[in-house]
């Protein structure tokens, strides 16, 4: 059974096109060949009426000496006696004679006189075919356009839906606007009231939960960093004090949990933020100042690595160009760069490299961050952007002077789509350590802004 509504409709109002067509098709043929024989009788019966009895012989010899093509098709007249029997009432009769089958009409003149006019009926036959099909030939010709016509009216019927289905593939994650049911058929009005309002109580159940998570995370932060001046006034009391090796480790673990546990309380705020709406309209903001401001808190990271921080802005070596701006807060912006750069000096091993190149097209911004680590495999990079997964043990950073949260990248592509752009990641290089390439494209408000002035420049 077809599930596809669009497909049921046409194929059932195409079978009851073709049915109808092919009914109609037979009642017009057999109309037209009924008119057919009807008209060839009555031509047999006026011949019947024209017949000169008095030279008989003579006009049936006449008739047998015209050029008829097809000998199915001539006309015979003659008295009843020879090859049609007498016993043959007035009238119209079928008369097989053994060579051909006659359609015959007979008429009495006189008492002693009786003709019969006749007709084989192979070609009369022929004659009423050839008519009914000519009648029912238009239909075949009609039913390929009936069902083009059907095809076309059925998916133009159905573009407002299509439509629907396309915008809705198309919204990123985090859109959970309602349907616009404009221009949507009626019968479909009560599913997209019924689908406005679950999105409507699923944001809403998304929105409390960043908000638990924010307010949890807010809590959490003042007793945390407590613990951890407590932990590091404790390390320093005690610094004097001879202390075995293995309460020295566990010391030094307490410091490194709870650093770690702080450091989790500022990214799950982090995320909350990115992920909530913005109370503010975007305006353009000078990329590089940003960058500088994301690169200097990593600074400290990548020299202790010894990991060379490479930037390059290829907009600023084209003369005349302007500089790259990008729509939005530069908090959000310094957020995205640092966890971005931050992960790829994270995960480069010492002695590596991390590259920033920042260029533009005529519609975006493109923010490149490469880095020399072991990179991700492929089949885990759509992953690595929800919160809390790692995408292998490669890729952890505690034995290379930091440790990651998991929730970095997750916080990138949150800032990233509230911006109306898009993060992708590929290999760095083909040969292994492949590295990270992520590239992050926002975009142009120049080419926005040209947009808008050429739509409200006025026409002279």
């Amino acid at each position: 059974m077809m599930r596809s509504l669009q497909s049921r409709l046409v194929v059932t109002l195409s079978a009851c096109a073709l049915g109808l067509a092919i009914v109609a098709g037979f009642v017009s043929y057999a109309s037209a060949f009924r008119e057919a024989y009807r008209f060839q009788d009555d031509q047999l019966l006026q011949l019947a009426a024209l017949v000169d009895t008095r030279n008989l012989a003579g006009a049936d010899s006449a008739m047998h000496g015209l050029p008829v093509e097809d000998h199915d098709y001539r006309l015979t007249v003659q008295r009843l006696g020879g090859t049609f029997p007498v016993t043959l009432a007035d009238g119209f009769h079928t008369v097989s004679t053994g060579e051909h089958t006659w359609r015959a009409f007979v008429r009495t003149i006189a008492p002693d006189l009786r003709i019969v006019v006749a007709q084989p009926t192979e070609g009369r036959n022929e004659i009423a075919r050839n008519s009914g099909v000519r009648t029912a030939l238009p239909f075949v010709g009609f039913v390929p356009l009936l069902i083009g016509a059907i095809v076309l009216t059925v998916r133009r019927a159905w573009r407002p839906v299509q439509r629907l289905a396309d915008d809705v593939d198309t919204r990123r994650d985090t859109d959970l606007r309602g349907l616009d049911a404009q221009g949507a058929p009626t019968e479909i009005e009560p599913f997209i009231v019924s689908i406005n309002r679950l999105l409507a109580r699923l944001a809403k159940a998304l929105d409390e939960q960043r908000r638990f998570v924010a307010d949890a995370a807010h809590e959490l932060r003042s007793p945390v960093t407590a613990l951890v001046i407590q932990s590091e006034n404790l390390d320093r009391a005690l610094d004097p004090v001879p202390l075995d090796t293995e309460t020295r480790h566990r010391l030094t673990k307490l410091k490194s949990g709870l650093r770690r546990t702080r450091a989790l309380l500022e990214q799950l705020l982090t995320l909350a933020r990115a992920q909530s709406a913005p109370t503010v309209a975007a305006t353009p903001l000078t990329l590089l100042p940003a960058v500088h401001e994301a690169l200097e808190d990593v600074f400290v990271l990548a020299d202790r690595k010894q990991i060379v921080l490479d930037l390059v802005d290829t907009s600023q070596a084209a003369p005349g160009r302007p500089i790259l701006c990008v729509m939005g807060a530069k908090r959000d912006i310094v957020t995205l760069l640092s966890n971005l750069v931050g992960n790829a000096v994270r995960y480069t091993p010492v002695g590596g490299a991390v590259g920033v190149r920042l260029s533009a097209t005529a519609t975006d911004v493109v923010i490149d961050v490469i880095d020399s680590g072991p990179g991700i495999d492929a089949d885990k990079r759509e992953r690595v952007f929800d919160a809390f997964y790692r995408a292998s043990d490669q890729r952890e950073a505690r034995d290379h002077g930091g440790e990651g949260t998991g929730l970095g990248l997750a916080i990138v592509r949150a800032i990233v789509e509230r911006l109306g752009g898009r993060v992708t990641l590929h290999d760095a290089s083909p040969t292994p350590p492949r590295g990270l390439h992520v590239r992050v494209t926002l975009p142009n408000p120049d080419t926005a802004r040209r947009g808008h002035d050429a739509a409200g420049s006025p026409v002279h």
